[in-house]
């Protein structure tokens, strides 16, 4: 006699197998694909936008050699005083998955707290998995004002 319901033991077999597998594979999946793809577009403030940083309010830029973290459209920046009137912009966003770097200022290098990439005080990558430098910004620093512009 052929038997055509299933028992109570082998529906939560089933249920439980099926779940199992399924919750599996997309675990797979996502972190094979986690560390598969390259960022090419990091997160940035609208092409095209400026931000203007006035210097008289923000004393860590008095100095060649200050530096401060701005958040722009969301977007974390870093700037430098790299000279009297030049300075240096660069995103904090990881170019690998996107994850907000650190900058160490004692090793002078931003470090990225997610799979562990390495850029050097250029933005450049001393060590992947990030195969792209950071995203750089042109700077205009107006004597006048006392003023740095970052253009995006």
């Amino acid at each position: 006699m052929k038997q055509d319901k299933l028992s109570r033991r082998q529906f939560v077999q089933l249920t439980g197998s099926f779940l199992i597998a399924s919750m599996s594979a997309s675990t797979f999946l996502t972190l094979f694909e986690g560390c598969q793809k390259e960022d090419s577009n990091p997160v940035r403030p609208p092409q095209g936008t400026t931000f203007t940083i006035k210097l008289s309010e923000n004393p860590e830029l008095s100095q060649i050699g200050g530096f401060k973290t701005f958040n722009v459209n969301s977007t974390p920046i870093i700037v430098f005083r790299t000279g009297q009137t030049t300075f240096k912009a660069l995103s904090m966003v990881c170019t690998h998955q996107g994850c907000t770097t650190n900058w160490i200022n004692s090793s002078q290098q931003f470090q990225c707290p997610c799979h562990g990439s390495k850029f050097d005080k250029d933005g450049k990558v001393i060590q992947g998995p990030a195969t792209q430098n950071l995203t750089t910004f042109r700077t205009e620093y107006k004597s006048d004002t006392n003023e740095v512009i970052i253009y995006f």
